[in-house]
């Protein structure tokens, strides 16, 4: 019996220490990705203002106006609103990744989008959720959790 305890206080620690570089990585990234971004986002355009550069910024749809439309961002819980110059034909509702010039008042002058309409957004929702229920379905079905021992047993 002592030696599950020193085996599950080993887990314990080794699964302490592995969130913990988890939590490293994490944090590393989130303060590094600005560096490394190709075009600058909405972070830097709020931080700088980089008029006249190529930025890459993405959002729903709004609402839309002959020439272009209305692309929100939600950059740390604030709404940020461009003004997408572009042909293209969008509805609202629909996500669009915008690579273009940026202009004063937060206009940009696309020059290459990347589009996802709205119903195959929720589509795409729907069947992870799908494939989720499936494969927790599967998993369940062929393995048990041992309260006891804090480990998954195959079921018999």
């Amino acid at each position: 019996m002592k030696i599950w305890k020193i085996i599950t206080s080993h887990r314990i620690i080794t699964l302490i220490v592995l969130f913990l570089i988890l939590t490293g990585f994490c944090i590393y990234y989130y303060d590094n990705f600005r560096n490394y971004q190709e075009h600058p986002g909405t972070g830097t355009i709020i931080a700088s203002y980089p008029e006249g550069e190529l930025v890459a910024v993405s959002g729903k749809v709004t609402e839309t106006f002959p020439g272009g439309f209305i692309l929100v961002d939600n950059y740390q819980g604030d709404p940020v609103a461009y003004r997408i110059l572009s042909d293209v034909k969008i509805s609202p509702g629909d996500r669009s990744q915008v690579l273009g010039v940026l202009g004063s008042n937060y206009q940009i002058t696309a020059t290459q989008m990347k589009l996802t309409e709205k119903w195959s957004y929720e589509f795409t929702l729907l069947r992870s959720f799908l494939a989720f229920l499936f494969l927790a379905f599967i998993f369940h079905y062929y393995w048990r959790f041992n309260f006891k021992d804090w480990e998954f047993t195959r079921r018999r």
